[in-house]
């Protein structure tokens, strides 16, 4: 057995262990005595939980309580509380984890008074941030910033806390509060703001992380190229491209330089198809090389074409990715059908359907049986899309009836049209534009008295109509306006500028008045 000590060191000095290899170790260090110098200091523990760390987060947290039954000697250091946390903090989104480990690691380290040593410290803050233990995070931070123990990661783990969370008040004010930021700090401010739907904050967070010098990792990149594509930012997207590929050229060996690789390209087309220019989206798409071109990649250029209208390209390259061995996934053909729909290729999205579980083995979704009654409803043929409806193999939500309501409108069906807001009632799903379209169906019938009935209705239940909007680019920056809001710091200006717009439309209008009547 003398041989049994080396080869337990050799393999616990190994990155990661088999199955196989953690069950010697086991054996060895139960039936060796030759160990047993070794098995009075922590050497041998603290390398077995390392050794597991990197992919098995939960076969460290339940391999450790083994341990200690196993080695009654074995007392953990701030270097074992080290592996435990970040196994905790790492298996929050593993199926089976459990939060309350966190806490009992906590009191552990409180019995053995490893609690206030910093690594220990923050790595109880970071696994408590991410497992949304926002109180008891925040106390240990608070101590920890007292003490000046809490580093960049700590306050990097509570700031995400609190955005997922949706205070993204409070992470952005932990991020002003940072005594030092590092390009981790600066994405996630920058993608809780996008998470928010805080697009146009996102971009002005990227461009001052740029104006303080701090190099953006591959994160914040695809963070501000999804906020411009939200905000129609074309100028702006097309100068962070261009950034990026800059420094791509000029640092070939991947120096802390971004790579333009399958993500960012997917991005790339994505916010350039968001922005309205889909020449430059095909572009992107095009030079990509075989593997940079995966589902995600065709998913994102496939939607682009079908949202310009050209459906037709949409529906062909569909064709291109499954000739190519590419499988689709559940969102590619969500895509599919709706460009199906919008084309009225009413029997291509009846086919693109029925293949989903049959050829590719992707199970339907109430999203594609939305797409497909839209598809139909478009065509004008309600009875089938009803008999759609009913056949579903789940509740229809708000998506699946509104198409199936659009059609009844489009066909004047009032029959169909009743039953179908009677659901949505039931639902409870039946929101301003249900009540608005109800009111045109009937309005369109000259049904006057049941309108009247609908708006009374509406103003009983309180239903407001959601205003309508829309956004001006304007120097590079996306400019939202919604109907009866004035709050807009140029108004003055804006309202000058669209009375000499409608003087100069009128004259225009009555100069083609005049030649024509002439």
């Amino acid at each position: 057995m003398a041989a049994a000590a080396p080869a337990a060191l050799q393999l616990l000095c190994r990155p990661s262990l088999s199955a196989a290899q953690l069950r010697q170790v086991h054996a060895q260090l139960l039936t060796s005595s030759s160990l047993s110098p070794l098995l009075s200091d922590r050497f041998l523990p603290n390398q077995l939980l390392r050794s597991l760390l990197p992919a098995h987060p939960l076969r460290v947290l339940r391999l450790f309580p083994r341990l200690r039954r196993i080695l009654p000697g074995f007392r953990p250091n701030n270097y074992t509380f080290s592996f435990l946390l970040k196994s905790a903090a790492d298996s929050s989104a593993s199926p089976g984890s459990d939060a309350r480990l966190v806490a009992a690691l906590h009191a552990l380290a409180v019995v053995l008074a490893w609690d206030a040593h910093d690594y220990v410290a923050n790595g109880l803050i970071h696994a408590y941030a991410s497992h949304g233990l926002l109180p008891s995070a925040r106390r240990l931070f608070d101590g920890a910033v007292t003490s000046r123990a809490a580093d960049v990661c700590s306050w990097t783990s509570l700031l995400t806390a609190y955005a997922r969370a949706g205070q993204v008040d409070e992470a952005r004010a932990l991020f002003d509060g940072m005594p030092r930021r590092n390009d981790v700090s600066w994405s996630a401010m920058l993608s809780a703001y996008v998470a928010a739907g805080g697009f146009a904050d996102a971009v002005r967070l990227f461009e001052e992380m740029l104006r303080s010098g701090v190099r953006p990792n591959r994160a914040a990149v695809l963070g501000v190229l999804t906020a411009c594509g939200a905000l129609g930012a074309l100028e702006q997207g097309r100068w962070v491209h261009a950034m990026v590929a800059a420094g791509a050229r000029r640092s070939p060996g991947n120096h802390g330089m971004i790579v333009i690789d399958g993500v960012v390209m997917t991005a790339l087309v994505d916010m350039y198809a968001k922005c309205g220019s889909l020449d430059a989206a095909r572009q992107v798409f095009s030079a990509a090389t075989p593997e940079q071109r995966d589902v995600f990649a065709y998913t994102a250029m496939i939607s682009g074409l079908s949202d310009h209208g050209r459906c037709v390209e949409a529906i062909d390259l569909f064709a291109q990715m499954q000739a190519e061995g590419v499988r689709p996934n559940e969102v590619t053909f969500i895509c599919v059908l709706t460009a199906c729909g919008r084309a009225g290729l009413v029997g291509r999205a009846r086919e693109v359907f029925r293949s989903m579980a049959a050829t590719h083995g992707v199970r339907p979704g109430v999203e594609h049986y939305g797409c497909l009654v839209d598809a139909l409803g478009r065509a004008g043929l309600v009875a089938e899309a009803l008999g759609v409806v009913r056949s579903m193999p789940m509740r229809p939500d708000s998506y699946v009836l509104g198409a199936l309501l659009n059609a009844c409108a489009a066909r004047g069906d009032m029959e169909v049209g009743k039953q179908v807001v009677e659901w949505l009632a039931e639902q409870g799903l039946d929101h301003s534009g249900v009540h608005v379209q109800l009111s045109n169906m009937y309005a369109a019938w000259s049904e006057w008295g049941e309108v009247a009935r609908v708006r009374r209705n509406m103003e009983e239940r309180n239903v407001a109509k959601v205003p309508g909007c829309s956004m001006v680019e304007v120097d590079g920056v996306a400019c939202e306006f919604v109907a009866g809001d004035r709050s807009h710091p140029r108004m003055p200006e804006i309202m000058s500028a669209v009375r000499d717009l409608h003087v100069h439309l009128r004259h225009r209008f009555d100069d083609v008045i005049l030649v024509g009547v002439s």
